[in-house]
């Protein structure tokens, strides 16, 4: 159990800060995405669609976000701005409310008695411990921690606005009084990481801990092909990243994080692009490939345009 409302304080901040779930998952499905095929996509470049169900002429968008603070990508292009203000609805990975940011809190941790000092290996836990101390996180703010969760927080560079492009699109959607839906809930997004078994948590904390130092670099090739709206090299940087990580487990979460996602949020878009008017905003990584979400709905008979 959370031992103190100092520490329920810390959890929380850490969670809002980093605002969990998607930013997370968009991140680390590009360390472990693994065997990408950029040359078999139908689309190489671009981060606005537009999209039109058959037979119809009612338009909706699917944008690409990064789930990133960085100051070169966090404000909407103007296409992408024109576009999210023609349309009265608007769909994103999971809706960042309250009760979901605390059903995250309560999952990521023990509750049975267990710590994260008992599940652990003594060297990686030392490891994490000197990780999560440079983030200013106290041994008893993280004790009850799941090792998936540990992971989530190292897996991003710390946070200094809490502010991403997402979650400004959210938040614009909120003021402007637009219809707003998830295309996951937050029990689907914690499923991922929280089903595994406790020694494949284990292996891919021990991948992120061993990956962190490069964590930076990673960041800024990644940012920097999002601003070339370069999806073939979104992917690229996705698999170089794998060199080095179990293939197993990059079989694993290419399938969990980033493959079956994508039929989830493409089978969901599909009521919301019969009815139009939607803007849809996924991770950029989430596009393209031959089983991303842009060629699903060229499969399922949809128009899909690139309007920038």
């Amino acid at each position: 159990m959370l031992s103190s409302c100092f520490r329920d304080r810390v959890v929380f901040h850490s969670i809002r800060v980093r605002c969990w779930s998607p930013w997370i998952l968009a991140l680390f499905s590009c360390l472990l995405i693994g065997r990408l095929v950029a040359d078999a996509s139908p689309t190489h470049q671009g981060l606005l669609f537009e999209i039109r169900a058959p037979g119809s002429s009612v338009t909706s968008y699917l944008f690409g976000t990064i789930h990133s603070e960085d100051p070169r990508v966090i404000d909407p292009p103007a296409p992408v701005r024109i576009a999210f203000e023609a349309c009265p609805a608007f769909a994103l990975e999971v809706v960042p409310d309250g009760p979901a940011l605390i059903k995250a809190m309560m999952t990521m941790t023990y509750t049975d008695g267990r710590t994260l000092v008992d599940v652990l290996p003594p060297d990686v836990y030392a490891d994490a411990r000197v990780a999560l101390a440079e983030l200013g996180m106290s041994e008893e703010a993280y004790k009850d921690f799941k090792p998936w969760a540990i992971m989530t927080q190292l897996s991003t560079p710390p946070s200094k606005t809490g502010e991403f492009l997402d979650m400004r699109l959210y938040r614009s959607a909120l003021g402007a009084r637009k219809r707003i839906l998830g295309l996951e809930t937050m029990d689907e997004q914690l499923a991922i990481f929280d089903d595994l078994s406790t020694e494949d948590q284990i292996s891919l904390l021990s991948e992120t801990l061993a990956s962190r130092e490069r964590l930076p670099a990673m960041c800024d090739e990644l940012t920097l092909a999002y601003q070339r709206r370069d999806l073939a090299r979104l992917q690229a940087l996705g698999e170089s990243y794998l060199r080095e990580t179990d293939p197993r487990l990059a079989d694993l979460v290419r399938e969990t994080v980033v493959d079956s996602r994508n039929r989830r949020m493409a089978e969901r878009m599909v009521p919301l692009l019969d009815e139009g008017g939607w803007f849809i905003a996924v991770g950029a990584l989430h596009l393209a490939g031959e089983t991303g979400v842009v060629a699903l709905l060229r499969g399922r008979g949809y128009s899909v345009s690139v309007v920038y």
